[in-house]
């Protein structure tokens, strides 16, 4: 293998969504890729046994050049085994199961240094039941997490769904995550080899998701509130440049107590003595800062952030907020 870091995809969707389904399409769809699939529960794939070449413990080295393992302790070690071992792949997905957090899961890859080394979360695609994700949003705890951790999201069922339904749906899933790009269809059937390169974590996608200026695609508008259920989304726009001991502390505080309500945070931050722009998200309830662009010669410096979580408090947040700003 080569050096040049693998990209991740996390399939995340609540149980029955179709997550499987989608998956056999994803491969079925891409036979020049060689794909590592771990799932929490191994099995669901539902693997021909004659397909099967050769076993190493819980990895499963298929004849289509496909490699299945599952997770049966740390994840880590479950990457060092591929990473250390004779296996040939190109991408890897990872299947969660139908109540797992996908952030939990996206924070191996976001916080260990080690593994960022040699793999590369490229973006988190959740698959949905198009006829109750309404009833489950906002309802059910992890599914509402998996919609707004999503990067990209397939509605299945949606043929047997009424036209007023797929406005709703796509009005308030839109307003709630409006980093998701997503589509309706049935049977998780949707060309896919661009969802293998969604490069959601990147510095520019970042930027285009959070409404600032591009050269060759439109400027996003942030609602600045947006509510369903108890599930809030929460976007600000800041000129005032922030001190980042300050910010770090308020960020890092902020989680600890109460990180159960948020299921994500995604900004762009301008922070007073640095000349590139300053990326925060979070993930399994801790702040995660990377680098981004410099700030351009004839760009306005501002911050802009979402908070998708539960009953978050819009004054609350804005308050907390100016107390960072730099003085």
């Amino acid at each position: 293998m080569s050096f040049k870091a693998v990209p991740v995809t996390i399939l995340t969707g609540f149980l029955g969504a179709g997550k499987t389904t989608f998956l056999n399409h994803l491969i079925a769809e891409n036979p020049q890729k060689k794909f590592v699939i771990i799932e929490n529960e191994f099995g669901e794939i539902n693997i021909d046994s004659q397909l099967v070449i050769n076993t190493d413990e819980n990895i499963f080295e298929l004849s289509n050049g496909c490699i299945c393992c599952s997770v049966n302790g740390d994840l880590a070690a479950l990457l060092n085994k591929l990473v250390t071992g004779p296996y040939d792949y190109d991408h890897l997905i990872i299947e969660t199961t139908g109540i797992a957090d996908p952030s939990a899961v996206a924070a191996t890859f976001l916080t260990d240094y080690n593994i960022q080394t040699a793999f590369k979360l490229d973006g988190v695609i959740g698959i949905v039941d198009t006829l109750n994700v309404l009833d489950v949003l906002g309802v059910e705890e992890e599914a509402s997490k998996q919609i707004a951790f999503s990067d990209f999201l397939i509605f299945n069922k949606s043929s047997k769904a009424s036209a007023e339904t797929l406005a709703e749906v796509k009005e308030k899933v839109k307003a709630l995550n409006p980093f998701a790009d997503f589509v309706f269809t049935d049977y998780s059937k949707t060309p896919s080899s661009n969802l293998l390169q969604l490069n959601a974590f990147d510095k520019t996608k970042v930027r285009f998701n959070l409404g600032f200026k591009t050269d060759d695609k439109p400027l996003i508008q942030l609602k600045a509130e947006t509510h369903h259920h108890n599930i809030v989304s929460q976007s600000y726009i800041l000129k005032p440049s922030f001190d980042l001991l300050k910010l770090r502390h308020y960020f890092s505080v902020m989680l600890m107590i109460q990180g159960a309500y948020f299921y994500r945070i995604k900004g762009i931050l301008n922070i007073e003595g640095f000349k590139k722009q300053l990326i925060v998200q979070s993930v399994k309830g801790a702040p995660v800062f990377t680098e981004g662009d410099d700030w351009k010669n004839d760009e306005e410096r501002e911050t802009r952030i979402v908070f998708i979580g539960k009953n978050l408090k819009r004054e609350i947040l804005e308050k907390g907020l100016k107390q960072c700003f730099y003085k």
